[in-house]
């Protein structure tokens, strides 16, 4: 009895390690940047900054197995917002569609800023109003 007590016990912990590496490698989409995570699974953002071009790129997944196949998720919403926290940048991001995304909805977003290069980290929030529907979730580059 105790043996089986002792292999549940072990198969239980060995699951939880199991999990708990799988969510750590989802905050990092497809373009090997850190995401945010909108509601409950619903949708996932990854952030993509370019100091160079002077833009920030936010891409929309849905749940967690849209974001490991890089599947978009196109939204309907007039804007997406990143704000990073060091140093302290607000952009606003307009719709960018691609090319299959339904009329009136984007996967893809874009905002122009300045002051990229001097991101020391990729930690901030992203937010957005999808139809009805606030969302907000944070994001922290690894």
């Amino acid at each position: 009895m105790r043996n089986l007590f002792g292999l549940a016990c072990a198969a239980g912990l060995g699951l939880m390690v199991v999990v708990a590496g799988g969510v750590q490698g989802q905050e990092v989409g497809p373009h090997k940047m850190p995401v945010a995570e909108w509601g409950d699974e619903e949708y996932h953002v990854e952030v993509i900054p370019d100091a160079k071009a002077g833009t920030v790129t936010l891409v929309v997944y849905g749940n967690h197995d849209d974001l490991h196949k890089a599947k978009r998720k196109a939204i309907d919403a007039k804007s997406v917002s990143v704000a990073f926290k060091s140093p302290a940048l607000t952009v606003k991001a307009a719709p960018a569609p691609e090319k299959d995304d339904p009329a009136g909805k984007a996967s893809r977003f874009v905002g122009k800023a300045e002051g990229l290069e001097k991101l020391v980290k990729i930690e901030g929030t992203v937010s957005g109003k999808v139809g009805s529907k606030v969302y907000s979730g944070d994001f922290k580059q690894k």
